[in-house]
């Protein structure tokens, strides 16, 4: 490689989260109620969401937190009667000079999306997994495998069971997806808590859940078995199918595929085509945080 050609490959390597952050911030009042926020969410077609107080960043919510608090939270009251300030969880904020590398580290440890650049005086930007992947796609050369990083065990339910046992379970084992299989053990679809919170809190719904959440610990409650939610079979809520590739592909495969898609998880199959593991953003993340400058000779 020549010395031209290296130093390309260093300026792509050095670039920081302020090459890649994005401004197209949608925020909440911190007075906002659930019902709006939700509405929110929906019309924007987007699973975060910031909280500000005036014009002051305080918080994030994300669909996995509404589903979290609705699934818990016993008071009865409608969504029109919940505040964001209850739900929301602290904003991790981050100075720009921050490496991309660094700044998937930072996600990691913190097990969070979205870093926030920036003070609580001045939100300047965010970056995201999805900006981290887009980078790691572009800019680095990492020729890791899947293998490498694939979650090889996960949780799964068959087509017949019901969302209040799989909400459960995916809240009790704070997981974002399961494998849905047919009576042969066969890989059929995928629930993520986008698909629950979607099925949850479409907006032509919402008045039932509305009158749901007055009642919800009672028989036909909102999560109840026999509820508006808890009753859906996971056939009707998965996503049909799960995208697959063999567990020697790239990890930069992967993320491209994730990236192109706009999807959060890949099966990973095995020589004889069983699923043997999943690679989602977080696993890359992983490769990213591990790389070295993304530079391998």
């Amino acid at each position: 490689m020549s010395h031209s050609e290296y130093a390309n490959v260093n300026s792509r390597i050095d670039k920081t989260i302020l090459d890649i952050k994005n401004t197209g911030i949608i925020g909440v009042q911190i007075n906002s109620t659930l019902h709006n926020i939700i509405l929110n969410l929906i019309s924007n077609k987007i699973s975060k969401i910031f909280v500000f107080d005036n014009d002051k960043p305080v918080g994030i919510i994300t669909d996995k937190d509404i589903i979290r608090f609705l699934y818990i939270d016993k008071s009865g009251r409608r969504l029109d009667g919940v505040y964001a300030a209850e739900i929301m969880n602290n904003v991790c904020f981050v100075f720009d000079n921050m490496t991309c590398q660094h700044a998937a580290q930072m996600m990691i440890i913190n097990k969070i999306s979205t870093l926030a650049i920036g003070s609580k005086e001045n939100l300047e930007g965010i970056v995201t997994k999805t900006d981290l992947l887009k980078y790691y796609v572009n800019n680095q050369q990492d020729k890791s495998k899947v293998s490498d990083y694939m979650t090889v065990s996960y949780f799964s339910a068959t087509t017949d069971d019901k969302l209040y046992e799989i909400i459960k379970k995916m809240i009790l084992y704070d997981i974002s997806r399961i494998v849905v299989t047919d009576g042969k053990n066969n890989p059929v679809g995928i629930i993520t808590n986008g698909d629950i919170f979607k099925i949850t809190m479409t907006t032509n719904n919402l008045d039932i859940v509305q009158s749901s959440l007055s009642n919800y610990t009672e028989q036909d409650g909102l999560w109840t078995e026999a509820g508006f939610v808890g009753s859906q079979l996971a056939a009707e809520t998965m996503t049909e199918g799960i995208i697959t590739i063999d567990s020697d592909t790239s990890v930069k495969t992967a993320a491209k595929i994730l990236v192109d898609k706009r999807i959060d998880c890949l099966g990973i199959n095995n020589n004889q085509g069983e699923l043997v593991g999943l690679i989602n953003k977080t696993n890359i993340l992983y490769a990213l945080a591990n790389s070295n400058k993304g530079y391998q000779q």
